[in-house]
This record gives structure tokens, sequence and C-alpha cells, in this order.
């Protein structure tokens, strides 16, 4: 079939599929020019793939709806979880993205989450120090190997100046 690539190239394809190690993303299967009888893999932003490929659409079906990537503040957390009450995720929508404690106390740990439910994720590992209410997160596929920045929420910095 032919396609509109990401640089906006009219292609010929093999297969366009989900691949649910790469939610979010259409999954594109070329026929090798090099090395005839092999095949090249291409993932593009789903969003992105059907608006250059309308005719199309009617394969957006089969795919998940996006996940969306997401921040908060965290409610309470235990050794092998962490809660916010104000959200109200799909459950199991974000199993096997990333956690990143990304201000206040636990700041800089990253875990996995193994399976959510409406207002909790539950990680791979315990925290080698749980969050807290100063504790800001961002859960994303697009986390890696952060370093802690000493942060808290303005808040918090304001009652200890308080003090």
């Amino acid at each position: 079939m032919k396609i509109i690539d990401i640089n906006g190239n009219q292609r010929e394809c093999m297969d366009v599929s989900f691949d649910p190690s790469y939610p979010n993303y259409a999954k594109i299967t070329y026929a090798s020019k090099r090395e005839p009888g092999k095949t090249r893999t291409e993932w593009y932003p789903t969003e992105v793939f059907f608006k250059a490929n309308p005719e199309l659409k009617s394969l957006s079906k089969s795919f998940p709806k996006p996940v969306e990537d997401v921040t908060g503040v965290v409610s309470r957390s235990k050794e092998d979880l962490l809660k916010d009450a104000k959200q109200t995720w799909k459950p199991d929508s974000y199993t096997g993205f990333n956690v990143w404690i990304s201000r206040g106390l636990g700041e800089g740990q990253i875990r996995t989450v193994i399976k959510n439910t409406k207002n909790t994720l539950y990680v791979d590992k315990p925290w080698e120090i749980k969050p807290d209410k100063t504790s800001q997160y961002v859960v994303s596929r697009n986390i890696h190997d952060l370093q802690p920045m000493n942060n808290v929420l303005p808040e918090v910095e304001n009652k200890k100046n308080l003090n």
C-alpha cells in the first residue's frame, strides 16, 4: 500500500499496524531495497501518520486510544505505590510507563509502572525515599536517567521559610 511517510514522501509499505511495545505509534513495515527478502520497520506517531494518510483512517480503529503523559502531585505513597486522588485513569493504561519523582521528597527516583487503578500507580520496586505531598511526578514512556534538582513545591518552600 502507498503511504505518505514522516518526511512527506509517498512510499510503498507492506503493513501498517499497532505494536503494543510502542503505544501512540503506528508501526510501518517496508521491504528493504538494499537487502532483498528483508524488511525494515519505522514507527510514526499515530496522530501524525493518520493526518498525513487520511485514506487509511479506518486502520486507526484497530489502534488503542493514545495514552497521554501525565503530571501530578502525590496524595500518598507506600513502599510500592503512588496515589494521586485527583486522577481518573483507565485501569492499566500506564502499565510499562515510567514514573519519575520530579520535585519534592524522593526527587530523582524512577520506577516502572506494573499496573494502575483509577488513581494509583503500582511500581516495580520499592521507593528508596517514599514520596509525600511535597512530591510531584511525571508518568511517561520518555523518561530516562534523570538527575534530582532538589526542588520542592513553592507552597512547601514558603512554609519552610516562614518557620
